[in-house]
């Protein structure tokens, strides 16, 4: 099933934008990647090509944010990689309009999935299949040439906050 094929009521779409900004405004900011925060289950890769942007930004936002916990050892989230397949090729299909309308989401997300695909030091439980790797590189890394030279190095986590719409992002720590 492709995203666009999933039909949610706005209350719907209100309803999941509330409560991943409410996870996300309650530490994140604080803890970033290391702290494990539990969002709310939702098949979130059928919303990455949803018409309503703040619906796609919290999605893809999240996918990023399991990535970088599962990048730092925090937590991992996909114990099915049946499930990480199928955000990997929801991104697929939707990299180009996600670069474009959240630039430095993609930037994590990219530098992410480049770290997660190169980096065998993880346990075997938690390491990537090697068919969900060569689906990262040969139909997503794979598209674009400049992603990894471009994507590598992440960009300030204060504008990775920014972008994800994080209620006083730049303020300092109480």
């Amino acid at each position: 099933m492709k995203s666009e094929d999933v039909k949610l009521t706005n209350e719907e779409k209100s309803m999941i934008i509330t409560e991943v900004n409410k996870v996300l405004n309650s530490g994140f900011r604080i803890l970033g990647f290391d702290g494990g925060m539990a969002f709310p289950q939702y098949p979130y890769y059928l919303y990455f090509g949803d018409s309503d942007k703040e619906l796609r930004r919290y999605s893809v936002s999240i996918f990023t944010i399991w990535l970088g916990y599962w990048n730092s050892g925090c937590s991992f989230r996909f114990t099915k990689q049946s499930e990480l397949y199928k955000y990997i090729k929801a991104l697929v299909e939707q990299q180009e309009e996600i670069e474009k309308d959240f630039p430095v989401v993609f930037n994590y997300l990219v530098s992410f999935l480049i770290e997660l695909t190169e980096n065998y030091d993880y346990a075997e439980e938690t390491r990537m299949k090697p068919y969900i790797v060569e689906i990262v590189h040969k139909d997503f890394l794979g598209k674009k040439s400049y992603y990894r030279e471009k994507y590598r190095y992440r960009i300030n986590f204060i504008e990775f906050l920014k972008e994800l719409k994080i209620q006083d992002y730049d303020k300092p720590y109480d």
